[in-house]
């Protein structure tokens, strides 16, 4: 009897008395046959009769719900589960039709938080500086960031699936990745790849684990670490041209000092020879220790131009009075044209000064005797530009570019004999840099050169913000 009910209620009670109702209904019919109270078409039209009744209920208890299950199942399979099924029945089909409701609100509420999480994922990748590449178990490439398709210039669509070679064409990037897939351990080394700009990264390789003990495939992590070897590169060049320019006015020195001490000091043509030879190169070094300084003092971003206005006429004219000397010993002639107009700049009135002295001491020393060097300025509504030219040597054209950089010397050996210390340009550049300004140099050997630094003018207002 436990067992009957237990049956009864896993069943339902409705399909077990729509049964019975069935049931009940052709016994009244056979009942009525058989004592003659009906014959056989009226038995028929009544069996007929109920039946359609039976039929009817059904289609519409059960048949039209379960169509109406089935179609909206099927959309909800096609990805719509933003619609319910409106069967609010009591019976099994409404608990079908709630149990399929509940089921897509909770699949709709899975797939929002995967797709936030994809979302986070993407955003935390997208804001990566680093680049991106994650493999799966057989070397195939299913993930990288947009820092790799800046990098690389490929996209994701068009490497997903693919071996990392048929990408990024280096060897040494493969089999770094290809190691730490058949060992499982994690991998460093630095990789220079030359494609399609020559770059070096410093790899991270990374093995991922399924659940298991089955491997998951790997990622690697690519820092850009081209700047700072470059930075090294150029510390250990600044380092060794330091050095060099160093030693060699000490070495004379320490040379000429020494043979006065050997007794060079009793001849006095000899040693005042000598002595001058010193107080030259002490003054060279003098020069270039405080060029070091100075460059030292532009490159640690920690100085501020103190602005305020300048009349960039006046410390032309100052310049070319300080320097004037040097060019009458050359009988060399400096012109300078100024228009009346000449609006005023804001800007470190010191540090201009040295980015002139430079520049035009520059165009006395490379300007052969009885040439010209000419200092002109003009200004419109944004910037004013000042050019320094002359008619000397000229610069090489594969040298232009470099003129600006820590002791580079187009002549290295006159540069020195005129006591040069490299470094005068490089500074020139970081105090125009400091003004937002730019510097650029045009030059033909043999016919001269034409330095030129733009500073932009600003409004009083600006200018008062900004200082």
């Amino acid at each position: 009897m436990v067992n009957i009910v237990r049956f009864l209620r896993n069943v339902g009670w409705r399909p077990v008395a729509s049964y019975f109702l069935l049931f009940l209904v052709f016994f009244i019919l056979v009942q009525l046959y058989s004592l003659n109270s009906l014959n056989i078409w009226g038995a028929g039209a009544l069996a007929f009769s109920c039946s359609a009744l039976l039929a009817w209920i059904m289609y519409s208890r059960i048949i039209a719900p379960l169509e109406e299950v089935a179609s909206v199942a099927q959309d909800m399979a096609r990805g719509n589960l933003d619609q319910e099924i409106r069967i609010s029945s009591q019976d099994e089909i409404g608990d079908l039709a709630r149990s399929i409701n509940y089921l897509a609100r909770q699949l709709k509420n899975n797939i929002e938080d995967v797709i936030a999480e994809k979302n986070r994922i993407k955003a935390i990748l997208s804001s990566m500086s680093d680049g991106v590449i994650a493999m799966d178990a057989w070397g195939r490439m299913i993930l990288i960031n947009p820092v790799v398709e800046e990098l690389f210039r490929i996209t994701m669509a068009a490497s997903r699936g693919k071996n990392i070679l048929r990408v990024i064409r280096n060897y040494d990037l493969e089999k770094l990745l290809n190691q730490a897939l058949e060992t499982g351990r994690c991998m460093q080394k630095q990789i220079q790849i030359l494609a399609p700009e020559p770059r070096v990264f410093q790899v991270h390789v990374i093995p991922l684990q399924n659940s298991g003990a089955e491997r998951g495939g790997v990622v690697a992590l690519l820092r850009d670490i081209t700047e700072r070897k470059i930075l090294q590169e150029m510390r250990s060049e600044f380092v060794a041209n330091v050095s060099h320019e160093l030693r060699t006015p000490l070495t004379s020195i320490r040379g000429f000092a020494e043979t006065l001490l050997d007794g060079a000091l009793e001849e006095p043509d000899t040693a005042r020879r000598f002595l001058e030879i010193i107080n030259s190169e002490t003054e060279r070094l003098s020069r270039l220790i405080d060029e070091l300084l100075n460059l030292s003092r532009l490159e640690s971003h920690k100085w501020v131009p103190k602005r305020q206005p300048v009349n960039m006429g006046e410390l032309i004219k100052r310049a070319v009075a300080i320097l004037q000397p040097r060019a009458v010993e050359k009988n060399l002639a400096i012109k300078i044209n100024l228009p009346e107009d000449l609006p005023v700049v804001q800007g470190d009135p010191d540090m201009l000064s040295q980015v002139l002295l430079n520049l035009i001491e520059n165009a006395v020393v490379y300007t052969q005797a009885g040439g010209e060097v000419s200092i002109s300025a003009a200004a419109t509504q944004d910037e004013m530009k000042v050019d320094v030219k002359d008619n000397g040597i000229g610069i090489p054209p594969e040298s232009l570019s470099r003129v600006f950089e820590r002791f580079y010397r187009v002549d290295k050996a006159r540069s020195r004999e005129q006591g040069g210390t490299g470094l005068g340009l490089s500074i020139v550049k970081h105090i125009i840099d400091a003004h937002r300004g730019s510097v650029q140099v045009e030059s033909k050997v043999g016919i001269g050169s034409t330095f030129s630094f733009v500073i932009p003018l600003e409004h009083q207002a600006a200018s008062e913000d900004f200082s």
